[in-house]
């Protein structure tokens, strides 16, 4: 079995999530009040790249190490004979001296550092929507949603925004090998550890260098869910903009079941 077939067992591709509706949470404090205006008036939603999201390995795959060989043929082929094909072979033999010297002196642990740094850079550009699958996950409720004082918004499955949100796959890291081509295919941007699974969460991938604002169809907003412990002054507000938008956003509220011991959502 080669490197290739492995990591396609151990990286599953992404499949598109099923479930009729999606949820998102939020804090309804500072900068995210005027995103949710924003969402309702304006149909525009914020979508944050990767150095904004809690994880810091969200959507940064792991790198594989190499010996101090396979950095020299590695880095050689990529910064001087791809980059550079225009160079004469007495100059790429210059360049290659250089590099092999700065590999032996400096190390394979700082060559690793430099291209993780340098890959981290080029994906920040990319940006991630996060979604949950259920509205009435107590965890979510207490770590976005400013412990049931902020919000959660329910969208449709549908249109090409929505519809092309995935499920996230959780398990433990694997390490991607540069070299190869179809590790590098994105996979990892649909991959977090198990210490994340309780968020249950699908998440659409927007292009890089894609505006960090997005426009959707007012249909795809379907209702909004009011935190249970939510000040009466900000439900107040959040139905103001509700009744303004066309069609009316339908706003329900979460209320805790003594008796049962679950979070119930408001038809």
């Amino acid at each position: 079995m080669n490197a290739t077939t492995k990591l396609s067992a151990a990286l599953p591709i992404p499949q598109k999530a099923t479930g009729s509706h999606f949820y998102k949470y939020s804090e309804f404090t500072g900068e995210k009040r005027e995103w949710l205006k924003n969402i309702i008036l304006e149909n525009r939603i914020y979508v944050p790249r990767l150095s904004q999201l809690n994880d810091p390995a969200d959507g940064r795959p792991k790198l594989k190490g190499m010996s101090g060989d396979e950095w020299f043929d590695f880095l050689f082929q990529e910064s001087v004979l791809t980059r550079t094909p225009q160079l004469s072979v007495e100059d790429q033999i210059k360049e290659g001296l250089i590099l092999d010297y700065n590999i032996k002196h400096h190390g394979t642990d700082v060559m690793l550092r430099g291209t993780v740094r340098s890959l981290h850079e080029e994906l920040d550009d990319w940006r991630i929507y996060c979604l949950c699958k259920r509205s009435n996950n107590m965890s979510m409720w207490a770590k976005y949603a400013g412990n049931h004082a902020g919000y959660c918004l329910e969208f449709a499955n549908t249109g090409l925004f929505f519809g092309a949100a995935k499920e996230v796959t959780y398990g433990d890291p694997v390490a991607v090998d540069i070299r190869i081509r179809e590790q590098m295919d994105g996979r990892w941007f649909f991959c977090k550890t198990q210490e994340w699974s309780g968020e249950e969460e699908i998440r659409v991938l927007v292009l890089r260098r894609m505006p960090p604002e997005q426009l959707i169809e007012p249909e795809w907003l379907t209702r909004l869910i009011l935190g249970r412990k939510m000040p009466e002054a900000d439900r107040a507000e959040i139905r103001a903009w509700a009744k303004q938008r066309s069609p009316e956003l339908k706003v329900v509220e979460a209320s805790w079941d003594d008796v049962a011991h679950v979070l119930r959502i408001g038809n």
